[in-house]
């Protein structure tokens, strides 16, 4: 009778395990707002992915990285693939935990129509297991995109000063007209695959 009772004990466990990772995987999957940059590494925070933005001026963009002090991570960003990659200013000495970058003319200009930036975080070691290697820099590597749109701005491409968005919740109120955390589900607009080749 004892070993009946464990064998149920054991298949009723099971079942709430599956059961469990069955829900799991549904709100994750249906549910992107609820881990809305997890696993990426580095990320893209401002300008909002899918904004409209001013073509010919300056444009500060600026993001988020799992680097941290016991890390030693680069954050760089290129604009519509104008190679070489930009270095992007760390929030401290080496801490790419958070950073920005000023697209100006002289290193590429947000034109008019869909414009694609793309960051990517440079390792010296897999300190995540999404971290790829790049066979040619011997880096550990990930990248993230967004594409904006650029729109004829009154700036022109004269202007000295920046465009910049504020991040949601900076500043007196949300202009945005959105929910708070909306986004669409495809995080990553162009695989690391795609981006080494």
């Amino acid at each position: 009778m004892d070993s009946y009772i464990t064998g149920v004990e054991d298949r009723q466990i099971m079942i709430v395990g599956i059961a469990a990772a069955t829900i799991l995987t549904i709100l994750l999957v249906l549910s992107p707002n609820i881990l809305p940059y997890a696993s990426a590494f580095v990320n893209i925070v401002s300008p909002p992915k899918g904004e409209t933005v001013p073509a010919g001026s300056p444009l500060t963009v600026s993001g988020t990285s799992d680097d941290t002090a016991q890390t030693n991570c680069n954050i760089q960003i290129i604009v519509n693939d104008n190679r070489p990659y930009q270095d992007t200013t760390p929030v401290g000495p080496g801490d790419y935990s958070k950073w920005t970058f000023v697209v100006n003319p002289q290193y590429a200009e947000i034109e008019e129509g869909i414009n694609t930036i793309t960051s990517k975080a440079s390792c010296d070691a897999p300190y995540e297991p999404i971290l790829k290697l790049d066979p040619l820099t011997r880096q550990y590597v990930k990248h993230y995109s967004i594409n904006v749109t650029g729109i004829a701005s009154g700036l022109g491409a004269d202007s000295e000063e920046p465009f910049i968005f504020s991040a949601p919740g900076e500043g007196s109120e949300d202009v945005t007209g959105g929910t708070e955390g909306e986004q669409d589900g495809d995080e990553e607009s162009t695989s690391d695959e795609q981006l080494l080749e």
